[in-house]
């Protein structure tokens, strides 16, 4: 049979049904006995009296203590909400780990509580009363905290190299609500550092970023704040160097007088938008009022010229470029002349105010940001304001996607080769990059940071993308007329995957941004001898129309929509006749979503996630019964179905829904996290099954939200792929054929989205 190229299939989300779940919750021994807790407890509120006495920190009129759970006890049913009263005098205002120094050196769950004086004596006189002994629920919460006390100065203090004199820092202070001038004003008494030496941006209900220059000294004085959350280094920003090839070495520019109404915001240092093969597609817009720099410009002409043409490699002065799919703004947000490199949080200033003033541009490339590895436990005020702007958007409106370089310090020694902020943001798309071995297979560029990412999108990068290296360098526009440039790095690796989505989008009325990175992260191809830390989920496809298409029997439905708090979806996955099917089928799923994100608890930063289950035969339950090993039945077998009413007479209950693949019944969050990636916003998996185990498959997915956030829907968009080398006919035919609502999303040609240039 003849393999032809299909389009993909889009409107599967006009089949998905809601389906109601019971949810049990799950049994944990508590660690600690109650009467020993609760004395413990009123142990650690004297101890934290005594320290406010003794000056040891340096308090507002509300203190920020520390609550930390016994290891295990992360998941959202075990917040210590029994011990906050509602009337303000105790609030949880964050969250995130802390180390347990023992032999294993254990992980677990910290959460920060606002206190007032009364608020903790009123605790201290319920416990040492019995108010409440005989509430099961606040027996379990007192039985599960392992301690209360201030945060450490070790704790406060993050990523400082030994050698580290000075320089400039970021400093994050808990969200205090009526007190943050207050606390705004303790630290400027406390670190007496002059006004222009720090730049200071609060976020309602989030913490107060504080970007300055700091020494040693300084630093220390700083983390005797009570307030302060985190104090880490924020390295300067740097930009990777260009070389300008000879003259008259660019290819000839579109022959044209329309370009592309699908635009793309471009954040660099400027550009050289009266070059030949940029000057009708590109428009210029000063963010800052500092003169350019050379380098500056260079870097994002290169980064401009990539979004509109992709590597130019092999092309030379003789040939003519192709009118680009997209057309880009760029905004120059650098450099900005702080003799104390402050520049990042005026940069980011600029940022926000051209992302919440925009409303055409959706879709984003970032090839710059701070030096230096991501801390776990801190979220620096990049990444928030960035995955903020990707939630925040009005009802009905298109959200946008950023992507971002990862940095290019993976020749570092582990962990400053992580990747670096704002790369971790988990509702955009973190960039690294590829280039070619001496046998010519693709490997990820030496220079090319690495993961894991942060909570919610613990897979970083998310896919590795062509950024050259010094045998095979990635061609640019030169910022002089007729003339190319050369470079390598992730810088140029991001603008080459926006690139690919603006060609997506362009071709296909019905791919947004978001569909854009589902379908570049469902099509990546992983490397057998890399790592995922390496790779993330594999190497960007080269070319655009592998994405959009698919053949005969391995056949791509997209399926988008918005779940409501804790609901539960099925998505079919189509597949006529599958069960009779000789040989192994392959089905790949991949979900992302678009999550609020909560700056206070980087443990728990991703407020709301989507819980996937896979069910390959809807025939297939599971019978249990307390005391015995349970039993999975197949109603379509005869023998099986004889079974039944025997399991049913002798105590056995039947399952809700068909068996899943692979269960997860009895897993505990931090299985949950580690192995299933719970909480990340972006799902990929598959399974391999024979064509006789599967019949009518599906995907569940069920909606949790955390922090507060449980009543927040909550976006999804997902790609599957059903792979049946062996299907008796054309699965693409028999799937459009059954199911008549589905049909092949449109290509179009770019005469379609062209429009004159003024």
């Amino acid at each position: 049979m003849s393999n032809e190229k299909h389009p993909i299939i889009a409107n599967g989300e006009l089949y998905v049904e809601p389906i109601r779940k019971k949810t049990r919750p799950m049994e944990k021994k508590i660690p600690n006995e109650y009467p020993i807790a609760k004395q413990n407890m009123i142990r650690y509120i004297d101890h934290i009296f005594e320290q406010v006495q003794k000056q040891e920190e340096i308090f507002l009129d509300e203190k920020v203590i520390c609550v930390r759970m016994e290891p295990k006890f992360e998941a959202k049913s075990y917040v210590p909400t029994s011990i906050i009263p509602g009337d303000g005098s105790l609030e949880i205002v964050g969250g995130r780990k802390y180390r347990i120094e023992s032999e294993e050196d254990t992980d677990a769950k910290l959460y920060f509580v606002k206190a007032t004086d009364r608020g903790l004596s009123n605790l201290k006189t319920t416990l040492e009363k019995g108010l409440k002994d005989n509430v099961e629920s606040w027996r379990n919460q007192i039985g599960s905290i392992r301690s209360m006390d201030l945060l450490s100065r070790d704790e406060k203090i993050m990523g400082f190299p030994d050698d580290w004199d000075s320089g400039t820092v970021e400093i994050i202070l808990h969200p205090m609500a009526g007190e943050t001038d207050e606390m705004i004003s303790l630290f400027r008494s406390t670190s007496k550092l002059p006004e222009d030496r720090m730049i200071i941006r609060s976020y309602d209900g989030g913490p107060t970023f504080i970007s300055a220059n700091c020494s040693k000294d300084e630093v220390e004085k700083i983390s005797a704040l009570n307030p302060l959350r985190a104090i880490h280094p924020m390295g300067q920003v740097s930009i990777a160097p260009i070389r300008t090839l000879p003259s008259n070495s660019a290819p000839q520019a579109p022959d044209a007088k329309k370009k592309s109404k699908i635009t793309v915001g471009v954040f660099d240092g400027g550009v050289a938008e009266s070059v030949p093969l940029l000057s009708k597609y590109v428009t210029a817009i000063d963010c800052v009022s500092e003169p350019e720099d050379a380098s500056c410009v260079e870097h994002g002409t290169g980064v401009c010229g990539t979004v509109l043409y992709g590597n130019l490699a092999g092309r030379s002065s003789t040939d003519r470029l192709e009118i680009p799919h997209v057309s880009v703004e760029s905004y120059r947000v650098l450099p900005i002349k702080n003799r104390f490199d402050l520049e990042l949080y005026e940069a980011i200033d600029a940022i926000e105010n051209v992302i919440t003033g925009q409303s055409n541009i959706k879709l984003y490339n970032l090839s710059f940001g701070p030096v230096g590895a991501i801390v776990d436990d801190s979220i620096s005020r990049f990444t928030y304001v960035l995955d903020l702007l990707t939630y925040k958007v009005a009802d009905g409106d298109i959200n946008p996607l950023i992507c971002v370089a990862v940095g290019n310090d993976g020749e570092c020694d582990y962990p400053h080769n992580r990747i670096q902020s704002p790369s971790d943001m988990v509702n955009g798309m973190g960039i690294g990059a590829y280039t070619f071995a001496a046998d010519g297979s693709k490997t990820r560029a030496s220079y090319s940071c690495v993961g894991g990412g942060r909570e919610g999108a613990k897979i970083k990068p998310d896919i590795l993308e062509f950024g050259g290296s010094i045998d095979r360098p990635f061609v640019l526009v030169g910022a002089a007329p007729n003339t190319l440039s050369t470079s390598a790095g992730t810088s140029f690796a991001s603008p080459f995957a926006v690139h690919k989505i603006g060609k997506l989008m362009a071709k296909s009325d019905g791919i947004i941004p978001h569909i854009g990175r589902t379908l570049l992260i469902h099509t990546a191809q992983k490397c057998n001898t890399l790592t995922q830390d390496e790779q993330g989920f594999g190497f960007c496809l080269d070319n655009v129309d592998d994405i959009l298409n698919c053949e005969d029997n391995k056949v791509t439905i997209l399926y988008s929509g918005v779940l409501d708090s804790s609901q539960t979806v099925r998505l079919p996955i189509f597949a006529p006749k599958i069960n009779d099917v000789k040989g192994n089928i392959t089905i790949t799923w991949t979900v992302s979503t678009i999550v609020n994100p909560n700056v206070n608890d980087p443990d728990a930063y991703s407020c709301n996630c989507i819980e996937d289950t896979f069910i390959p035969h809807d025939m297939t339950y599971n019978f249990t019964k307390k005391g015995f090993s349970s039993k999975t039945l197949n109603f379509l077998k005869p023998d099986h179905a004889v079974q039944v009413k025997g399991l049913l007479d002798n105590g056995y209950s039947k399952s809700e829904f068909p068996k899943s693949h692979p269960a997860k019944k009895y897993w505990d969050e931090t299985d949950l996290r580690a192995v299933d990636l719970k909480w990340d916003t972006v799902i990929r998996k598959f399974v391999t099954m024979r064509g006789s185990s599967i019949l009518n498959p599906a995907l569940t997915l069920h909606a949790i939200g955390r922090n507060g956030f449980g009543t927040q829907k909550i976006k999804y968009f997902t790609a599957i792929t059903i792979d049946a080398p062996k299907y008796g006919g054309a699965l693409y035919d028999a799937i459009l054929q059954q199911y008549q609502n589905l049909a092949p999303i449109e290509i179009r040609n770019i005469n379609r989205v062209l429009v004159d240039i003024r």
